[in-house]
């Protein structure tokens, strides 16, 4: 592109903008819609600082006339503040997941914060349900299992990254299934036989009351066996709450797609969101369905781990869509955005060491194989814990304050404690019994991972997320792109906008687009009866 340079434009000479020879050189450099916008941008810039808008803006717009060149435009403004993303501190990880991250993500060639938060569902998925970390703070307890979503756009690596981490789960459950198969077969023919003696019993010539009681309470006595199931890629709410009831009321959702979002906002339940489970599943709390076709489901308290992957398009459309933000789905999950390295890659990438290889399995085999007990531990914290927590505590209560960092993501900040006492538990888990204290380095690493995910939280609600004005100028900006048109009436967008009953109600997210550059306001001729109509023209920069 040929850019304008404007740099010797000052106030003593800003006159020289609308030059014959500045608008001719304007043009001479802006040679397709793109580049005019880029440099009409700048001119426009030059012109607001220093306060000749309407001058300049009139002046180039006629002047396209001459130059037989479409109306000029300026790219339209993104939506929220730009955030900068801070760089994952991998060293806070556990030793054996550190290294294996590292390397992995080395041999794949991604960032690290590509495969952190997959790696975190991973641990996560091991060792819930297995204990829990009481709050320091106060008398409150905190579960392990994290949701976590990983954005990327198509060709990043999500699966390379996704199936190393997640391989040493698949092949403890394999085993264990294979150890479990003759248990299940004798469960099954167990209840097969008390089955066929009950109705034998309880029915014609061989009824026996007192025999068809004693088969009753030996079937509701035999302990079922199921094979494991510790992860679903596609489910529904109706059959994952199967699942959990046959899994220890335990399971996992770790997938590199985010199709699971469009089974949530009901994909197969006429556009209804189904969401409960998930929403009680985050910390445990008690989930009951009672359905005329199906049988009554009652969890006491199940638990599930997200970890999933995602392109930007699904998770805007998570992101926006009002009952997982209404509801808190959206709040109670972690968020990365790596860094893309395409165009970087080398032919020949660094391998993966057995030693990385051997002591990660080991790792997750050794969280898997921890036994759940009737009553679940409680993971205490020493003192020096005590003090960083509270003092992340403080610096969150701090930030929640109007004007603060968490102003317009309070919801998700307001649980930012609760996931770094989770994360906590992990890590302890990873090198310690649950009954040790959590100790001081532990609880550090952990704040200092949450600290990471606050900031790439800040680009999913503040710069992806958006306001609630900035939500509703968004919906009515998409209804607008897909009607292609390059110029819509107020009547016209309200008929694009089934949310809307008025035309008043547009007017707030209308002139947001406006001041962001997308539409621009003109007042078409007046009929012969009635008000001039109110049109605007749309930038077709965003129709490209």
């Amino acid at each position: 592109m040929s850019k304008i340079d404007l740099s010797n434009i000052t106030a003593e000479n800003i006159h020289t903008l609308c030059s014959e020879t500045m608008v001719n050189h304007f043009f001479m450099c802006s040679q397709d819609e793109q580049e005019r916008a880029e440099n009409f941008g700048l001119v426009m810039d030059k012109a607001r600082e220093f306060g000749t808008t309407d001058e300049v803006f009139n002046l180039y717009q006629q002047s396209a006339v001459l130059y037989e060149v479409p109306e000029l435009w300026e790219k339209p403004k993104p939506f929220g503040k730009k955030v900068e993303l801070s760089t994952f501190p991998v060293s806070c990880l556990p030793t054996e997941a550190r290294n294996f991250l590292k390397e992995t993500s080395d041999n794949i060639q991604v960032s690290y914060d590509m495969a952190v938060l997959p790696l975190l569902s991973v641990l996560s998925l091991c060792v819930q349900g297995k204990a829990i970390i009481k709050n320091p703070g106060g008398g409150n307890t905190e579960t392990l299992n994290l949701y976590t979503l990983t954005i990327a756009e198509p060709g990043e690596r999500k699966s390379g990254v996704f199936k190393a981490l997640t391989a040493p789960v698949y092949r403890f459950q394999k085993e264990e299934n294979e150890r479990r198969e003759p248990l299940i077969r004798e469960y099954q023919l167990k209840k097969s036989m008390l089955t066929k003696q009950l109705e034998s019993v309880s029915k014609g010539k061989n009824t026996n009351v007192e025999r068809a009681k004693e088969l009753s309470r030996e079937l509701e006595e035999l302990q079922p066996v199921y094979p494991l199931t510790l992860n679903v890629t596609d489910t529904t709410p109706e059959a994952l709450a199967a699942e959990l009831v046959k899994n220890g009321e335990k399971i996992g959702i770790l997938n590199d797609e985010g199709g699971i979002f469009d089974i949530l906002s009901g994909l197969y339940s006429s556009g209804t969101a189904n969401i409960d489970l998930f929403l009680k599943a985050y910390d445990g709390s008690p989930y009951n369905v009672i359905r005329r076709t199906q049988q009554a489901v009652t969890l006491d308290n199940p638990l599930i781990t997200f970890g999933l992957m995602a392109q930007t398009e699904p998770f805007e459309k998570a992101m926006n869509n009002p009952q997982f933000s209404g509801r808190g789905l959206v709040h109670r999950f972690l968020y990365a955005f790596p860094k893309s390295k395409t165009g970087q890659r080398k032919f020949v990438s660094t391998q993966v060491s057995e030693k990385a290889k051997h002591d990660y399995n080991n790792l997750i085999y050794k969280l898997l194989s921890i036994k759940p007990s009737t009553e679940i531990p409680v993971i205490l914290c020493d003192k020096e814990a005590f003090n960083i927590f509270k003092d992340y505590h403080d610096s969150i209560e701090d930030n929640l304050k109007d004007g603060g960092t968490f102003e317009y993501m309070r919801e998700w900040a307001n649980k930012q404690l609760g996931r770094a006492l989770k994360i906590a538990g992990i890590f302890h888990l990873c090198a310690h019994e649950p009954k040790e204290p959590l100790s001081g380095q532990t609880a550090l690493n952990a704040v200092s991972v949450a600290m990471w995910a606050e900031n790439q939280a800040l680009k999913a609600f503040n710069e992806i997320g958006g306001s609630d004005e900035e939500k509703s100028a968004k919906y009515v900006l998409n209804r607008i792109k897909k009607s292609g048109s390059l110029e819509l009436s107020k009547r016209e967008i309200l008929r694009l906008c089934q949310k809307y009953k008025s035309v008043d109600e547009l007017e707030e997210p209308l002139n947001i687009l406006e001041d962001f550059g997308y539409i621009r306001f003109i007042v078409s001729e007046q009929r012969s009866k009635g008000r001039p109509s109110e049109k605007y023209k749309i930038n077709p920069l965003i129709l490209i």
